[in-house]
């Protein structure tokens, strides 16, 4: 006999689809997190625009034009992180997830469907800000000729990956919800391990730089540049190799983790 797929169907997919669409906090998430990127990223490319004026040559070369548009995205991500978290966790606080169960036994298929909704709404809205944030503030860069372009190296593998550490964090998120099924312990998870780590990670420093090349933190700065980091700062700064490995294990280890916890009594 042919065991019974995970592969969820239509229906399923459908109905995790208008889940998630129509609770109240999907929006004010998805908002909040436009609003963080967007105004912070224009304030700090803004603020370079003003003091060209003043810069040496020294002070052109040294600008990261990328990192100051994506500046908001280090508070953006914790949006895109609780998106993630709630979109499992909520049916655990009011209980409906005994309905999910009870519509679809098949708790395997359930979760997949989750995430791929949950996947894929993120990777595009991260996508969409990450262009947006970069696009916004290079516009305020221009006139004074501090700008970027995606044709330039390096820039177009940047803003794509932004958009897709935006949804990472919000997977990661989703499984710490499968796994704690309680929406603040999950989001107080999340916080450490977005940004408590990195102090712990200094601390480590005089020992291995690894343990802060595999933070989150430090991953985010790998990725989203379009040139290696240089200096001291360089040495917590992963390859970007490593930065995407790590990122992938990061995926791996909390979905994986999210999908046993879900499978045991609701």
């Amino acid at each position: 006999m042919t065991a019974p797929s995970l592969v969820p169907g239509r229906g399923v997919l459908r109905s995790e689809w208008i889940k998630l669409r129509s609770v109240r906090s999907t929006t004010v998430m998805v908002l909040f997190a436009t609003l963080v990127a967007v105004v912070l990223g224009v304030l700090a490319t803004s603020s370079d625009a003003s003091g060209a004026a003043t810069m040496t040559a020294q002070d052109r070369a040294q600008l990261d034009p990328l990192g100051d548009s994506f500046i908001g995205l280090i508070f953006g991500e914790l949006a895109f992180g609780v998106l993630g978290v709630l979109a499992v966790s909520t049916e655990y606080r009011t209980g409906l997830i005994r309905t999910t169960f009870s519509a679809v036994p098949r708790r395997g298929r359930v979760y997949l469907a989750k995430a791929l909704v949950v996947g894929a709404v993120s990777l595009l809205l991260g996508t969409l800000l990450a262009f947006g944030s970069f696009v916004l503030g290079q516009a305020m860069l221009s006139p004074e000729h501090l700008e970027v372009h995606l044709g330039d190296p390096g820039v177009l593998r940047a803003v794509l990956s932004a958009g897709l550490y935006l949804f990472a964090v919000t997977m990661i998120g989703f499984g710490l919800g499968a796994i704690l099924r309680h929406g603040a312990a999950a989001i107080a998870a999340l916080v450490a391990l977005l940004w408590l780590t990195y102090p712990v990670g200094r601390i480590l420093d005089h020992l291995s730089y690894l343990p802060s090349r595999m933070l989150l933190f430090n991953i985010a700065d790998a990725i989203t540049r379009a040139h290696p980091a240089t200096g001291k700062p360089a040495l917590r700064i992963p390859s970007l190799d490593l930065a995407y490995t790590g990122l992938a294990l990061y995926l791996v280890v909390f979905l994986a983790l999210g999908a046993w916890r879900i499978s045991r009594d609701a």
